[in-house]
């Protein structure tokens, strides 16, 4: 990661404009070093406050890199990324900024199978955050409210379903209050019936006015929800667009060959 550009806000504790770029990726480059093999060949993105962005792309097209270079889970080696002004470097106190501001819901559940889904929700914020326990458990009790398993409270993950378990994923990113939540195709390894419940709980999410980028292939959320669309492919951004112009009209042929594949 690169720290030599000049930083738009020398602060860590962000910005308050409510028309705030939150994340800005500028000509960013990654390569995997073990093979030499560049992943991500310039890819520039920019999301405002309130926006929720879908990325969509066929396999190995750079997606889940892209964004999880937006909270330092990958390194890149060129270019400038800032999220919420803070300039994404090798500086540990701006990566530590950067990760309380930043929740992420991955494809994979991560939850501690021996704590209650209480107990996985409020882990963070006591430990991380230093908040009170009964603080955090009224939070945490609200946020199981919000996605609907308020009554899992006191079970274990291992007790349900999959479409569940996201849910408390999703809560569990919440309890840290971040001002953006990154998605990562958090509906594949769900059952289909599942899907649509973990869905509703996003789109609440985005009504909520949560700024949001989620890697996804549901066409249904992305065109409901979603306030552009993005394709990614081999390692580039191919087309960026409103939901309507991307799956109506798009412009470039990668776009039209890809949406061939999946409508």
């Amino acid at each position: 990661m690169t720290s030599q550009q000049p930083i738009v806000q020398d602060s860590v504790n962000g910005s308050s404009d409510p028309a705030a770029e939150m994340i800005v990726a500028q000509d960013v480059h990654k390569w995997y070093t073990s093979n030499k093999f560049h992943v991500l060949r310039g890819v520039s993105l920019t999301v405002r406050r309130g926006e929720v962005v879908v990325i969509m792309g066929p396999s190995g097209s750079g997606k889940s890199t892209f964004i999880r270079t937006f909270n330092a889970l990958e390194e890149y080696q060129k270019g400038k990324i800032l999220v919420d002004g803070i300039e994404l470097s090798h500086d540990l106190k701006h990566i530590d900024a950067i990760r309380r501001e930043v929740g992420m819901v991955f494809q994979q559940f991560n939850l501690f199978p021996h704590l209650t889904v209480l107990q996985n929700v409020t882990l963070a914020p006591i430990w991380v955050r230093r908040k009170k326990k009964q603080e955090v458990e009224a939070l945490a009790m609200q946020l199981l409210e919000k996605v609907g398993i308020l009554e899992q409270a006191k079970k274990y993950p291992g007790q349900l379903s999959g479409g569940q378990q996201q849910r408390v994923a999703i809560a569990r990113a919440l309890a840290m209050q971040p001002k953006i939540m990154l998605f990562d195709e958090p509906t594949s390894a769900l059952d289909p019936e599942m899907v649509r419940e973990v869905l509703d709980t996003m789109r609440s999410l985005a009504d909520d006015g949560m700024t949001m980028v989620c890697v996804t292939h549901e066409v249904g959320f992305a065109r409901e929800v979603a306030d552009r669309v993005v394709l990614m492919a081999d390692g580039l951004l191919v087309e960026e667009a409103t939901p309507e112009a991307f799956f109506s009209n798009p412009k470039e042929e990668r776009t039209q060959q890809f949406l061939s594949q999946i409508l």
